[in-house]
């Protein structure tokens, strides 16, 4: 009997481990093949969404790999005002897509939060389960010949659903396959800073709709 209580500590540990193992999706089949799906089906996006019309860009390969996502879309939108977007969505775990978030890792690279990430929902987007929620604010760099100011709206998906919690990283805990995207527009004087008139919202009324279509599918639940 006196090992009984350093056996009951081994059994705590194991299944402490095996909890944290499926917290963060550390292994299992599920990760292998419903985040495979979920990568395989960003070469579907179209390049084409209402009057907006996309054309790729080139993205740091090295920071993408160090970010341990597996797939992604970097893309900029025109429309025939000449309005631009710029469309940066990725696929992976969610202990992977809920890391970086841009109040991170823009301020990592030197830009300023002139407030704080609000929730912002978008009202009329057609053919979606609810009402896309996302997180936004405006970044400010100031540059030698220039000064860069942004906003960016984010949110994450692992259904269709598109939502932009405080706190991703517990919301999004443990699913093995998830999207994450980022919608960013220059405020050169243009575009309002206030985010009524943004463009990126009539954009997304366009892009979330068509872009569900081929990122889920009936049957993901079961992968």
């Amino acid at each position: 009997m006196k090992y009984l209580p350093f056996a009951v500590v081994l059994v705590v540990l194991g299944l402490g481990t095996i909890i944290e193992g499926k917290w963060s999706d550390r292994w299992g089949r599920e990760s292998s093949v419903k985040l495979q799906a979920f990568t395989e089906r960003l070469k579907n996006v179209p390049t084409q969404v209402g009057d907006w019309v996309g054309v790729d860009d080139e993205i740091n390969q090295e920071e993408f790999k160090a970010s341990n996502c597996t797939g992604y879309v970097s893309r900029t939108y025109t429309n025939r005002e000449g309005q631009q977007v710029n469309v940066y969505l990725v696929s992976g775990s969610a202990r992977h897509v809920t890391i970086h978030t841009p109040d991170w890792c823009y301020v990592g690279a030197g830009f300023v939060l002139e407030d704080e990430p609000q929730q912002y929902s978008i009202v009329d987007v057609p053919d979606m389960p609810a009402a896309p929620e996302f997180l936004t604010t405006r970044f400010l760099k100031e540059e030698t010949l220039a000064t860069n100011r942004i906003r960016i709206f984010w949110g994450f998906s692992d259904n269709g659903e598109w939502i932009g919690p405080r706190m991703p990283k517990p919301t999004f805990a443990g699913r093995s396959a998830m999207y994450k995207i980022y919608v960013i527009t220059r405020l050169d004087g243009s575009v309002p800073i206030d985010i009524e008139g943004n463009p990126s919202l009539d954009f997304l009324r366009s892009f979330l709709p068509a872009v569900n279509k081929v990122l889920f599918v009936e049957g993901d639940d079961n992968l």
